[in-house]
């Protein structure tokens, strides 16, 4: 048994025994909890991947809906003026955000705020792009908000995931391993004194023997 497969001690007590065995139930405690809470930011993380599917198929049919539109006025009225219009539109909308906790991740909020600026006059060919401005931006601020939730929950599944894997793989079996290792230390040791003790006993008898 290489030194590498157990843990260093400095000398093979029955003290560090026990604090093996307390340090082996909090470990497996430890891993039980870890898994769970895998499990779970698991199950959130495709909760959120299902969202963001829903919203990318809502986004791409909104934009095949309002592309046609869009085009249309860029043809006739140009691309500066349709740069003009957009600047003036785009006052009074504001995102607002704050965070919650999702199994003990902090993800992000973000609500649109704001109405549409009823003095800018657009373009007629605009008609459909302003119907849906509102339910468009809606649709962008969720799909952002749900995509940095993917990000933020998969960087901690991939933390607890590596603490998962070392304590069942590593900590684990090393201190299991330990354990065995002092047992069969001990072990040794009990024999060594009977043999010992016999040997003493068998000194005694002879010595008496010959008095």
């Amino acid at each position: 048994m290489s030194s590498g497969e157990i843990i260093k001690i400095s000398r093979p007590t029955k003290i560090e025994l026990i604090r093996l065995r307390r340090r082996l139930v909090l470990a497996r405690r430890l891993h039980r909890i870890l898994r769970d809470r895998l499990t779970l930011l698991v199950q959130e993380f495709y909760i959120a991947l299902r969202r963001v599917y829903e919203l990318r198929a809502k986004l791409n049919s909104l934009l095949s809906e309002i592309y046609p539109s869009y085009y249309s006025t860029l043809r006739i009225h140009g691309y500066w003026h349709l740069e003009l219009v957009s600047s003036d539109t785009a006052t009074g909308v504001e995102v607002s955000a704050s965070t919650r906790n999702a199994m003990g991740v902090v993800v992000p909020m973000l609500e649109l705020r704001g109405t549409y600026p009823s003095s800018v006059i657009l373009p007629i060919e605009l008609y459909e792009v302003q119907l849906r401005r509102v339910e468009f931006l809606e649709t962008v601020v969720l799909l952002a908000e749900y995509e940095k939730a993917l990000v933020l929950l998969g960087a901690e599944i991939a933390r607890t995931r590596r603490k998962v894997t070392m304590l069942e793989k590593i900590l684990i079996p090393r201190i299991m391993r330990t354990i065995a290792y002092l047992k069969m230390k001990f072990d040794e040791m009990e024999r060594e004194e009977k043999v010992r003790m016999l040997r003493t006993k068998s000194f005694l008898e002879r010595v008496r023997a010959s008095q």
